[in-house]
């Protein structure tokens, strides 16, 4: 298996702006930021990103005459079907799939305490401080199908308590794509050859006229099947400009088909192609070659042969990319 990785250099970071309220701050709510490096991600090593700290600063949300929110209950929210991430706020899990919610506690703006599985700041009454910083640990399973350059984006569910006049939020709210987890995900890449050998067999028989009357007859089909968090680039060469040849002795031409190219003696150059993003999972290009030639007019030898080379390489922007098994 071939490996090729480029690094996507550059600070990991996430960002937050959590529920905010009404216009004029009618409604409770809070905001917030944070900014934390948590490391690179490869998609294709064995390893996670195991519980990396990071923090929010929170901002309540504040009105005229005094009016200010006191405390929040939230957690976190990722679509179904998510990688198995994990935020970790107090020693318990704060995140939950949508749409149903799973394990979730109630959300309820009477708590005034701690609960296991939510989130809870309490600001305190109205000359208490305006912010607070709440840490969290984040995990990200190894394997996880992340896009180069990419974030992950988290929904949140609330509710929120008001004090000096200003209104609770007592039915929960769900707020899309509130946190947003910018990680610096490594452009990695993997490319292999996959099916039979492209083997024409025995040919020393076979005369040009019977060869081109059953071209499927003699094609051989493969694959390259390519794996990759980001898009890239394919290029493909022939070592002897698509014809089988022997020391010593003559050629026997064949084309090839290739990514909706199709490539032979007469038309020998092949023209890159640049690919939207595999993906974890990887996908399959076919490739295929179809003899020209019969044998039986060639001079004999033990093996007439030719090398195809398919390079890979991930990009970090691929202009006009394209969805390559299609093509």
């Amino acid at each position: 298996m071939k490996q090729i990785t480029a690094i996507i250099s550059g600070l990991v970071a996430a960002s937050a702006v959590l529920f905010a309220g009404a216009a004029a701050a009618q409604s409770c709510g809070v905001t917030g930021t944070n900014v934390a490096s948590i490391g690179n991600y490869d998609p294709f090593s064995p390893s996670a990103i195991s519980s990396v700290t990071t923090s929010v600063t929170l901002t309540r949300l504040t009105g005229t005459g005094g009016k200010k929110t006191q405390n929040v209950n939230f957690y976190f929210v990722k679509p179904a079907g998510s990688p198995a991430y994990q935020i970790i706020y107090d020693g318990s899990n704060v995140l939950y799939e949508a749409p149903g919610y799973a394990g979730a506690p109630i959300l309820n703006v009477n708590n005034s305490n701690p609960t296991p599985g939510l989130v809870y700041v309490n600001f305190g009454g109205a000359a208490a401080p305006d912010t607070q910083t709440v840490n969290f640990t984040v995990t990200v399973p190894a394997g996880a199908d992340l896009t180069a350059g990419g974030s992950i984006p988290f929904d949140i569910r609330y509710v929120c308590k008001g004090t000096g006049g200003m209104t609770d939020v007592s039915s929960p709210q769900t707020l899309t794509n509130a946190f947003s987890l910018n990680i610096t995900v490594l452009s990695a890449l993997q490319a292999s050859y996959v099916g039979a050998a492209l083997d024409f067999g025995e040919i020393g028989t076979l005369s040009t006229p019977t060869v081109l009357a059953s071209p499927a007859t003699y094609t051989r089909p493969g694959a390259v099947r390519v794996a990759s968090s980001g898009p890239y680039s394919v290029e493909l060469t022939s070592q002897n400009n698509f014809q089988l040849t022997a020391a010593g002795a003559s050629t026997i031409d064949y084309r090839m088909a290739f990514l909706g190219q199709t490539r032979s003696n007469a038309s020998p150059v092949f023209s890159p192609v640049n690919c939207l993003r595999a993906g974890v999972s990887g996908v399959n290009l076919p490739i295929s070659v179809t003899l020209q030639e019969g044998g039986e007019t060639k001079i004999p030898a033990s093996s007439y042969s030719d090398n195809l080379s398919v390079t890979v390489t991930p990009l970090v922007v691929a202009g006009g990319a394209q969805n390559c098994p299609a093509l």
